[in-house]
């Protein structure tokens, strides 16, 4: 059995480590041609591994956001420096947003203090279930002993192991949502309704920031100036922590 096991780590030890050497060498090739100015040639590669690999490092996002926005894709800069914001919570580009929404009239970038804190939620997002983990067990030993060992009522470390459980399983379930897409086609319709028959609410050109709720077939909810309207759900550019 232990020689089974020896084999087989043998063999897809080197694949799994093949396939991080591979990202990391494309990467790096990426960033040679982003140094001599090969723009166009390191974003495909970029791209590659954000959007194909789910592989991306805060320095990446920035390089992808400095080559759309020389391109006057502001849209697809915002883009990238909002999931660069997601990684690290750098006041900094709030305020690079801020300012690039602001000159192009772009709705969605008037950034928070719940905003910041809500960033640095999503930043220790591991760290934060730990924790929660670990005080719910360090708890339940604590139930242990006064009940068992010492005869005495475990009333208040039971509450707090009640109220440990409920935010373990609220962030769990839902604290990975952070509810926020960017429009990424001109001309897009916000309707009144879930239908192409609705009433035309208004149209959007490409960069602005919304807020969404739900779908409902290609349709998502989003919030507008105070309003609830709805947008087709290929005009979105989801933003993901």
């Amino acid at each position: 059995m232990q020689k089974a096991l020896t084999l087989l780590s043998f063999f897809i030890c080197p694949l799994l480590c093949s396939g991080q050497s591979t990202s990391l060498q494309k990467l790096e090739y990426a960033d040679s041609l982003f140094e001599v100015k090969k723009y166009t040639e390191s974003f495909e590669i970029y791209d590659y591994l954000l959007e194909a690999e789910k592989n991306s490092s805060p320095a990446m996002l920035l390089k992808m956001a400095f080559i759309r926005e020389g391109l006057g894709d502001y849209s697809g800069a915002l883009y990238y420096l909002n999931t660069y914001y997601l990684k690290t919570a750098e006041r900094r580009v709030l305020r690079k947003m801020e300012e690039m929404a602001g000159k192009r009239g772009l709705e969605g970038y008037a950034f928070t203090d719940f905003d910041f804190f809500l960033t640095n939620f999503y930043k220790y997002y591991n760290l934060i279930i730990y924790a929660l983990l670990a005080f719910s067990i360090l708890m339940l030993a604590l139930v242990y002993r006064l009940k068992i060992q010492l005869n005495q009522s475990p009333i208040v470390p039971a509450i707090f192991i009640l109220i440990s459980l409920t935010a373990l399983f609220y962030t769990l379930n839902f604290g990975r949502d952070y509810h926020r897409a960017i429009v990424g086609a001109s001309d897009t319709y916000l309707m009144s309704g879930p239908s192409a028959g609705s009433e035309v609410v208004d149209i959007l050109e490409k960069g602005h920031r919304l807020s969404y709720s739900s779908k409902e077939d290609v349709w998502v909810k989003v919030k507008w100036k105070d309003n609830t309207v709805y947008i087709k759900e290929d005009k979105l550019r989801y933003l993901h922590f």
